[in-house]
């Protein structure tokens, strides 16, 4: 089984830029006004972040002059960081405890940006939450140690819930 990758908050500012170019700061404001309940970024973690987007072409960045104060960065989507967020939206995500912070990023951005495919993303994601329960499942059916079978069980009993959050995430409010 492939290693998690790290979670990071790259697609999310991908996201926030879809709409239109923002400086550091307005970012930071604005993931932190929407989504500090279920992400914390630091000021410098996203402007490293940011730093990191422009080095792989995803963001562009021009400096804007302002009268009376110091230059500031303006940060703009790329047609390549545009393909990439999109991709990146319509993935599920792969790993249970990534759900609590990029699938609800996720969840975020489709409903701000306004984009088509919320509902196929969450059949799949539930779809892999499924798929995950049963071999939990099978794998407690299996453990001889019964410490294993308790952890497989406890795991499953997660998916499970997870689950079930998905089903109210598709439900009309």
């Amino acid at each position: 089984m492939a290693r998690e990758r790290t979670q990071s908050v790259g697609p999310v500012l991908l996201g926030l830029l879809f709409r239109g170019p923002r400086h550091g700061y307005e970012l930071h404001q604005e993931f932190t006004d929407s989504l500090g309940a279920v992400w914390q970024v630091g000021l410098s973690q996203l402007y490293a972040q940011l730093k990191a987007l422009e080095d792989e072409g995803l963001v562009a960045c021009q400096t804007e002059v302002q009268p009376n104060r110091p230059p500031r960065k303006v940060y703009s989507l790329t047609d390549l960081g545009r393909e990439r967020f999109l991709e990146w939206l319509h993935e599920p995500t792969p790993h249970i405890r990534g759900i609590r912070l990029e699938f609800l990023s996720r969840l975020f951005l489709f409903n701000r940006l306004g984009l088509p495919g919320l509902r196929d993303l969450i059949d799949r994601q539930k779809a892999l939450c499924q798929a995950r329960a049963e071999s939990l499942s099978r794998l407690a059916n299996e453990a001889e140690d019964p410490f294993l079978r308790l952890v497989y069980e406890f795991r499953r009993g997660q998916v499970e819930a997870v689950i079930h959050w998905l089903d109210a995430c598709v439900e009309p409010s």
